[in-house]
């Protein structure tokens, strides 16, 4: 009965091996016409895909399935293992920068004078504040801690931002221009904000309370509150696409959950941290212990914006850093040493990300700030410019609360951003 479906009709039983074989003979000729066939096929039909990063990390290949049924081959074994071989090679050669939409953020800040009698801190929330080369949206986040007034940080307040943004697109500009290597995009990114921090410390000299620099001098009320040592810290974070970049100068810091442990984004400079140290000395000022390290006695960090008279030993030029995002990745913080002198990173990441996993109230999402994904929607779009998150601004109140309550004796700001898109 099997050697009646494989015999032509009207043959004899003598010819079923002949056709047996021939048949085999196609068979493997077919095969190896579709396979050769199908490899421009996969690689040409293959495109990005929402999530493809995040597929990378994992190991999951992501590919367009084949369009034609023509390319599947009589014998399904052989035709999955060229589909696979097909797919990876399609995988490497088209793996483009991801989607903004598969990133989400949302975010909240709190910023308290708490035992001060003045508020020195300054925060700023920019979401979308510049749209990268390739249509990515850049978000802006940070915290600016003063210091001798409120002077330099309201300035970076007001000014940081629209400095950067002028750098950034001067750095577009040079990319479209130019061959691009590999790092260039990178490069980019950190040279902006390297001169931008020089721009804002340059200005710093005019500032006035306010944050307006103007010469000559502003003539609002608050003009004539004037200081010897008035400058700043800062620590901004740029979100994008699958980035995080980090830009720090001074004991301000940035600190990423990942998988549920801290993991800093920046280093405080500290008069006492042995390269800064190192750098002071060279330069001919001295560290003085008086109420802990201090840069000639006076100022408690090493690197500041302002402080022209701690010139050349405080210095403005940031250290900046670029991580990758992961799926892992569940939240930023970033806070004024108000909050960092009594709570560790571990304590903030595990206070934030647990308020975060508790949830919001029905509704109070869609009131808030949502994901950070391009859209048309003006309702989308809206709720990203919201200044708080509900969900976000409890994590980052009660980071401040606790601070309070370990007796910090300095402002508090924080921004806690959420990166995991919790609905």
């Amino acid at each position: 009965m099997a050697s009646a479906g494989v015999n032509m009709p009207g043959g004899d039983g003598g010819d079923h091996h002949h056709h047996h074989g021939e048949c085999r003979r196609l068979r493997r000729r077919h095969r190896r016409f579709t396979l050769r066939r199908y490899v421009p096929a996969a690689t040409a039909s293959e495109e990005p895909i929402a999530g493809g990063a995040a597929a990378a990390s994992s190991g999951e290949k992501r590919t367009r399935p084949a369009l034609s049924s023509s390319s599947s081959s009589s014998d399904g074994s052989s035709s999955d293992d060229g589909e696979e071989g097909c797919s990876s090679a399609g995988a490497a050669a088209h793996r483009l920068p991801v989607p903004a939409a598969v990133w989400p953020v949302a975010f909240g800040s709190v910023s308290l004078a708490g035992r001060m009698r003045e508020m020195e801190d300054a925060i700023s929330l920019r979401p979308f504040f510049f749209t990268w080369i390739d249509g990515s949206p850049i978000h802006f986040f940070a915290v600016f801690d003063g210091h001798g007034g409120p002077h330099v940080s309201a300035l970076c307040r007001e000014q940081m931002h629209v400095i950067l943004a002028e750098e950034l697109a001067a750095e577009a500009a040079a990319l479209r221009q130019r061959p691009s290597p590999a790092t260039a995009e990178e490069d980019a990114w950190r040279a902006a904000l390297s001169r931008s921090f020089s721009r804002v410390d340059a200005l710093a000299a005019v500032a006035c309370a306010c944050g307006r620099a103007a010469v000559p001098a502003c003539r609002c009320p608050l003009s004539g509150q004037t200081g010897a040592i008035i400058g700043s810290t800062a620590v901004v974070a740029l979100l994008i696409r699958d980035r995080l970049v980090v830009s720090n100068c001074g004991d301000s810091r940035a600190v990423l959950c990942r998988a549920g442990f801290p993991l800093p984004l920046s280093s405080d400079h500290k008069p006492d941290r042995p390269d800064e140290k190192a750098r002071i000395e060279a330069a001919g000022g001295r560290v003085v212990y008086l109420n802990g390290p201090r840069v000639r006695g006076i100022l408690a960090m090493s690197r500041a914006l302002g402080d022209k008279y701690l010139k050349p030993e405080v210095i403005c030029e940031p250290d900046i850093t670029i991580t990758e995002r992961t799926v892992d990745d569940e939240c930023l913080i970033l806070a004024s040493d108000g909050m960092w002198d009594v709570i560790s990173n571990e304590t903030a990441s595990d206070v934030a990300r647990q308020c975060l996993e508790d949830g919001s109230p029905a509704g109070s999402h869609a009131a808030g700030s949502g994901e950070a994904a391009p859209s048309t929607s003006t309702g989308a779009l809206a709720a990203v410019r919201q200044e708080s998150e509900p969900r976000c601004y409890r994590a980052a109140a009660l980071l401040a609360r606790l601070a309070l309550g370990r007796d910090s004796s300095d402002n508090i700001s924080v921004i806690v951003i959420d990166l995991k898109g919790r609905s």
